[in-house]
């Protein structure tokens, strides 16, 4: 072999090995590369099913407080249904009682409402009627303890549902059941719901 074959040869050898090292370097890199990205794209994965856990917990908690809350208020709204019932069936029996026990009613009403001064008692149609025949001397009696009150039984009626209307002058106290449950509306209540759920 001739210096110049020999030249060519080496010079074509050194390539090849140059070529061979690019080549092994050029795999490690896309090896290292895709190593990188499978790690990258792990972490990814890992990330994602992390975040979807915090999420699923997250909605299933808000369902649940959700289904917690409806639950309460279905819950609140029964009881305050059977309260309104309870309040209403009390003043119902009130308007049921026999003469003799909503008079005794009526009297004891007089005798806590009353003021002590001249008026009138006004009944509604109903009661006007049925009015026993010592209303006065029993009207007299339950005035007895307030001095200065002296009230009289009014002819006309008033549009209640029971109970009375004090009438001073013009002035007008409402003693109705419908106006006495309404004012101790919210005290009614509590003893109720206390009475059944507690």
């Amino acid at each position: 072999m001739t210096g110049l074959e020999k030249i060519t040869t080496q010079i074509i050898d050194d390539a090849k090995a140059s070529a061979q090292k690019a080549k092994a370097a050029a795999e490690a890199e896309a090896s290292n590369i895709l190593a990188a990205a499978k790690t990258q794209q792990e972490k990814q994965i890992t990330q994602i099913e992390l975040d979807t856990q915090v999420q699923t917990a997250a909605i299933a908690a808000q369902a649940q407080s959700s289904a917690a809350l409806k639950q309460r208020q279905t819950l609140l709204a029964a009881k305050q249904q059977i309260i309104r019932e309870m309040i209403q069936a009390a003043r119902g029996s009130l308007l049921s009682l026999d003469d003799a026990a909503y008079f005794g009613l009526i009297f004891k009403m007089v005798g806590k409402f009353a003021l002590p001064q001249q008026g009138k008692l006004i009944l509604n149609e109903k009661d006007l009627a049925r009015v026993p025949g010592d209303f006065d001397v029993q009207l007299k009696a339950a005035l007895a303890a307030i001095p200065g009150a002296v009230l009289s039984l009014s002819s006309s009626t008033c549009p209640i549902d029971g109970g009375f209307v004090l009438d001073y002058g013009g002035i007008e106290e409402n003693c109705s059941f419908e106006a006495l449950f309404y004012s101790s509306q919210e005290a009614l209540q509590d003893k109720v719901q206390k009475f059944l759920f507690q």
